[in-house]
């Protein structure tokens, strides 16, 4: 293979993993104003859905948006069948990428804040566990410092981690 050949592979590489990267933020910022807008949630919700065949994270998204749905929506009726959805999709997501920190992440903040009674919060302890453990890793810290950055926040804010949890995070964000 010449090399005008193997630099045009590499070109279209970069601008296929490049776009991937761009709609995985875009998708993070889109999520996070759909949180307290229930228009938001349904258009992002219909855009992830007309992804034929959905990877992972994707399916956590659309999990989370079906969550986001219940919260939005009036009917306690309708709250249950978004919420039987979420669960469905969320450890179907897990359980396809059971390492992968977002996925835990989105399943961990949508547990989080709900009742517990109504038996959707049974993941807390074990997402909360490989979000903390994740944190060792530089590699992936690095990968993606301003996801790992939110997470812990997140953590933070929800009185989650001991002292010595977020000594060590902070130290794992500051020095990566």
């Amino acid at each position: 293979m010449n090399s005008r050949k193997l630099l045009s592979i590499l070109f279209i590489f970069c601008i296929a993993f490049s776009a991937i990267a761009n709609t995985n933020d875009e998708i993070r910022s889109k999520f996070k104003l759909a949180v307290v807008n229930a228009e938001v949630t349904e258009n992002l919700s219909t855009q992830l859905r007309k992804i034929p065949n959905p990877d992972a994270i994707t399916l956590a998204y659309i999990a989370s948006l079906d969550a986001l749905k219940a919260k939005h929506n009036w009917n306690p009726a309708v709250k249950i069948e978004f919420m039987d959805s979420f669960e469905k999709k969320i450890n179907k997501a897990v359980n396809t990428m059971p390492n992968n920190i977002e996925i835990r992440f989105l399943r961990y903040s949508i547990q989080s804040n709900t009742p517990a009674f109504l038996g959707y919060s049974k993941n807390l302890k074990e997402d909360r566990n490989a979000m903390v453990s994740a944190f060792s890793n530089k590699t992936l810290v690095n990968s993606n410092k301003k996801l790992f950055s939110e997470i812990y926040q997140f953590l933070a804010d929800k009185n989650a981690l001991s002292r010595s949890e977020k000594n060590i995070i902070e130290n794992a964000l500051r020095n990566n």
